[in-house]
């Protein structure tokens, strides 16, 4: 049977991240030749072969060299090597398509081999590229060498894999151990130097293994549903890796890597150890199971991931990875719980400082702080603590339904039953008690935004009176579009936050509640609904309410901007229109209809002119005017942006500090 190379290269899944894969081929290789070759003094060098152009302030990477002393290319492996897909190497877990991945990323491989057949050492040499026939310029003749030596030269790295190689020795060194960390570990593992022939600087791999890994490696075996798998948790010091890793492997090799950092709670980029260095955790994961699943390429394993992938019962991606999280928990515990100490003052600290509300509840989720990342920050750290009260709400409702609405089993014992009842309704009074909370931070920030405004802005200018306006209750709106929390009519009056409807900004002709073809548009109008006295549905607005606002730090008005006359021309407006019921019946606005007026202004000498014009008094505090005009039964009042906040924060400073919030005013 003939095998086209050019046409099985083109099959072979090589993903571009994977650069160095070929190498560590070729080295996995030489290790296997020398167990093949009984060698005792085993040896690979490998070489950095570099070409002139610079790539991370190192010339690129453009060959490397592989060079052993191991059993070399005899006629048996030979043929095994001009045979694709062999089984030559299956109890080793080799696929026969790894000569084949060289090819994937390199040009071509030029192969020099001496061995020994017989009583007599031969040479062989050859060319190994893609192909149809793949090999060329083949010669076989004796040798005067009495050595084993054989040199695989992996010649043209191919860009698309150079661009995502590292460049630098170190990263290479450290890249090259954690793949044959399984060799490593073993005594007899042959000698294994890396060198740049541009600098001549070698690594010698093993060393730098036993200063680095040996020590701090610890190896444990576990079971799933009766299969034995063993991992090995190992902590790396390397300076250039920032990941925290699970390698499972197959036969020795490292077949599927995952970031681990989001399984374990508590773990950061780089952990510490007892003498306060940084490391990394890799963690390799061993098994009968692993090694009988692993595909042609060693790129994957053909093991389902959940159960609704399978068709009978056998072990799962998920089983094997909850497992393995489970053990590096339990491994990197020592080093996670200091951290996770921190992070739990850390978060009792913001909760104290800037969310309080939390604090009622947060005993009832300390299940759902492991999850939340150490490094995160505060505006992270809010939306997580927010999701993790939201769930708990949503698990107290759940449970006070099952709770309350299942009948009491004649055998259960009532006093487990009180039990279950008391703590469901302590949860409920904790939940209320942060809603409260909540609700009240609400507050404070909403008045510390709102006086924010007041100032003069970047540009050099206030605040025009929309935004003024949007804070209190949005534009363009009515209380039928807009829910309780997204209103701050509280600013104003807290009787105000209770009302049949209202209107922001909106034409007179568009409001449901009043029959009237005017365009004028009121900034806010609020009806009010008749109170319990009311004897019937006649006359369902008690009262109305007006406000208007005006640009802070507004200068002049002229006697057509009298923002005075303009309400007066409002509450004019109504009383030309009619008032519906709920039903649709026009009602006329009963002559007993009391009207409230506000305009929200900063006070200046033409305003107190406009206002001593409508017989309108000063108030104690000279932050405003107020006065009654009889023939519209209207109630005004002309209040500064000063004292709309003033009067707020007095109203609400015995919130705050209950819950330890500073108020910001001096009284």
């Amino acid at each position: 049977m003939q095998i086209d190379v050019r046409g099985r290269v083109h099959n072979i899944s090589l993903a571009a991240s994977k650069p160095l894969l070929p190498l560590y081929e070729a080295i996995v290789n030489s290790i296997q030749a020398i167990e093949d070759a009984g060698q005792k003094q085993g040896r690979i060098d490998v070489s950095v072969i570099r070409q002139a152009e610079l790539l991370d302030d190192k010339r690129a990477i453009s060959a490397f060299e592989i060079r052993d002393n191991g059993i070399g290319f005899t006629e048996d492996n030979f043929r095994a090597f001009l045979t694709s897909d062999t089984t030559y190497k299956s109890s080793r877990g080799g696929k026969g398509v790894g000569r084949f991945l060289w090819l994937a990323a390199f040009d071509e491989v030029l192969i020099q081999s001496v061995f020994a057949e017989g009583d007599k050492y031969m040479s062989r040499e050859f060319r190994f590229s893609a192909t149809p026939d793949g090999i060329s310029d083949e010669s076989h003749s004796d040798s005067t060498d009495q050595d084993n030596q054989t040199t695989v030269k992996l010649i043209g790295f191919r860009r698309k894999f150079q661009r995502h190689s590292p460049v630098k020795l170190a990263t290479i060194a450290a890249y090259i151990i954690e793949y044959c960390l399984e060799y490593l570990i073993q005594s007899d593992c042959p000698d294994i130097w890396l060198s740049d022939s541009d600098s001549g600087e070698q690594i010698h791999l093993n060393q730098k293994f036993e200063e680095e890994i040996r020590a701090s490696s610890e190896s444990i075996e576990f079971q799933i549903d009766g299969r034995t798998f063993s991992v090995l948790h190992v902590r790396l010091y390397s300076a250039h890796l920032d990941d925290h890793r699970v390698h499972f492997c197959a036969h020795d090799r490292v077949v599927k890597s995952e970031k681990i950092s989001n399984q374990v709670p508590n773990v950061t980029r780089r952990l510490q150890d007892a003498e306060g260095n940084d490391f990394v955790y890799a963690a390799y994961v061993e098994g009968d199971v692993l090694d009988s699943a692993v595909n042609n390429e060693r790129t994957s394993f053909t093991i389902a991931e959940d159960r609704t992938e399978l068709l009978f019962g056998d072990i799962t991606w998920t089983d094997i990875r909850s497992a393995v999280v489970a053990q590096s928990r339990r491994f990197l515990w020592e080093y996670t719980e200091p951290i996770r100490r921190r992070k739990r003052e850390r978060i009792e600290r913001y909760i104290s400082e800037d969310a309080p509300m939390y604090r009622p509840v947060l005993k009832h989720f300390e299940d759902k702080i492991d999850s939340i990342s150490p490094d995160i920050g505060d505006d992270a750290l809010d939306t997580e603590l927010y999701k993790a009260y939201h769930q708990v709400q949503v698990a107290v409702k759940s449970e006070g339904k099952a709770l309350l609405q299942e009948p009491l089993k004649d055998d259960e014992d009532f006093e487990e039953y009180n039990r279950k009842l008391k703590a469901y309704f302590e949860r409920v009074s904790d939940i209320n008690k942060s809603d409260l909370a909540r609700y009240v931070c609400h507050r404070k920030a909403i008045l510390d935004f709102f006086q924010k405004q007041l100032e003069i802005q970047d540009d050099g200018r206030y605040s025009r009176e929309d935004r003024i306006h949007s804070i209190i209750f949005p534009m363009g709106t009515t209380s039928e579009e807009v829910d309780l929390d997204s209103q701050n009519l509280w600013l104003l009056d807290e009787k105000l936050v209770y009302h049949t409807f209202l209107a922001s900004d909106k034409q007179f002709r568009t409001m449901s509640p009043i029959a009237s073809d005017s365009k004028k548009e009121p900034d806010i109008i609020v009806f009010d609904k008749a109170c319990a006295w009311a004897a019937s549905d006649d006359h369902p607005f008690s009262s109305i309410v007006i406000i208007e606002f005006k640009r802070p730090m507004r200068e002049g008005y002229s006697d057509m901007e009298n923002p005075i006359d303009q309400v007066i021309d409002y509450v004019e407006e109504i009383l030309k229109g009619k008032a519906m019921t709920s039903a649709g019946r026009k009602i006329p606005v009963s002559g007993n209809t009391r009207f409230y007026c506000y305009i929200v202004c900063d006070i200046n000498e033409k305003l107190e002119n406009l206002a001593q014009r409508r017989a309108l008094k000063k108030t104690l505090d000279e932050q405003g005017f107020f006065g009654y005009i009889e023939h519209i039964n209207a109630y005004f009042e002309v209040v500064s942006y000063d004292k709309i906040v003033t009067d707020a924060k007095k109203r609400n400073t015995i919130l705050f500090d209950k819950l330890g919030l500073p108020s910001n005013i001096d009284l």
